[in-house]
């Protein structure tokens, strides 16, 4: 038996390996420092391998918020995972914060390699405000990135976040090593197609649990019974996955991010988009999507795929499915998430 530990902030990893003749077992685990300091190694041990309470979906629920101070702004962020490769560095969607990813699919990439989940400025538990220009999350996140020391990342963005994402590698290539897209699109130009207006507006305008449940639920997920169940499940891991969530982004900051949204989709601000630069991304991107995305149209997917001719680049649509792939085949396609970094 070997147990490997390391530190990232106040969480300690540690992964667990068992190996016989007839299988190979890993086992990663994040325990808060609070409670490993009061043990021994060998009740640390105990607890991991014995108590089989303390499994991978824990990993997010371990882990507090750290914060630092970046000209003028507090971000919050959380920092987890294995410390054996490059951070990965995820971008949330529409209105969502760091307590709105899907343990899921979250946690089996975190076993891994570092997550590094962040809340941009006025969002979460961050402070300042969220900037109206895509283009200034991006330049959040690369401060962010850059003052915790970090020379190089893989960039994941889901859905606004993609927006994010594809202006980190573009605005800061130094620092991306691999990209990753998930529901997500270019800006504004030929074949660029925009969501139904009422999709949209059903998330800007949820304001109490239940609106917010039902608003996501129905832009996430296909409309039929099977599919609505899965949603369901999806809705209860996310929800229980911590027990001091904050809520999606609230009105005034919602009227802030569609102004970024707006510029990013509507053209007239085309110099601050993608579209136009997406043949500068030079290294590996992986773009996937569902088959049938109603706040970002799948083609959109597609287009980007398209559209980087320099990029090693791959596309996955996953059958039956929308804006919400990435939890719904939270299993699949964090695995397809693992091997294309590690490839």
């Amino acid at each position: 038996m070997d147990l490997i530990g390391t530190i990232h902030g106040d969480c300690l990893g540690l992964c667990y390996c068992q190996q016989d003749l007839s299988r190979s077992a890993y086992i990663c685990l994040i325990i808060h420092l609070h409670d490993w300091q009061s043990m021994s190694m060998e009740e640390s041990i105990k607890r991991i391998v014995i108590n089989l309470e303390w499994s991978p979906p824990l990993l997010l629920h371990y882990c507090s918020d750290q914060f630092i101070d970046v000209k003028g702004v507090r971000y919050a962020y959380r920092y987890f995972g294995a410390a054996t490769e490059i951070p990965l560095v995820f971008n949330i969607h529409f209105r969502g914060t760091v307590d709105h990813w899907d343990p899921d699919f979250i946690n089996p990439i975190a076993s891994t390699r570092p997550v590094i989940l962040i809340d941009n400025s006025g969002v979460g538990r961050s402070s300042g405000e969220i900037p109206e220009s895509y283009a200034g999350w991006a330049k959040n996140i690369v401060d962010v990135i850059e003052a915790l020391g970090i020379k190089q990342v893989d960039v994941f963005g889901f859905s606004m976040g993609g927006f994010v994402a594809q202006l980190i590698a573009l605005n800061a290539p130094h620092l991306v090593r691999k990209l990753i897209l998930a529901g997500t699109g270019p800006s504004a130009g030929p074949d660029v197609k925009n969501g139904e207006p009422e999709y949209l507006g059903l998330l800007s305008n949820a304001a109490t649990e239940e609106e917010n449940h039902n608003a996501f639920l129905k832009t996430f997920y296909s409309p039929s019974d099977k599919k609505q169940a899965l949603a369901e499940l999806w809705w209860k891991r996310m929800t229980s996955a911590r027990t001091d969530r904050v809520d999606y982004v609230g009105p005034d900051g919602t009227q802030r991010q569609l102004a970024a949204a707006v510029k990013w989709l509507g053209g007239e601000f085309r110099e601050e988009g993608s579209y136009d630069r997406l043949d500068q991304i030079k290294i590996p991107v992986f773009i996937a999507n569902g088959s049938n995305d109603l706040l970002i149209p799948t083609v959109n997917s597609w287009v980007l795929w398209k559209k980087m001719v320099n990029a090693d680049a791959h596309l996955h649509l996953f059958p039956d499915s929308g804006h919400g792939f990435l939890n719904e085949y939270a299993d699949i396609f964090s695995k397809q998430v693992i091997s294309f970094l590690d490839a």
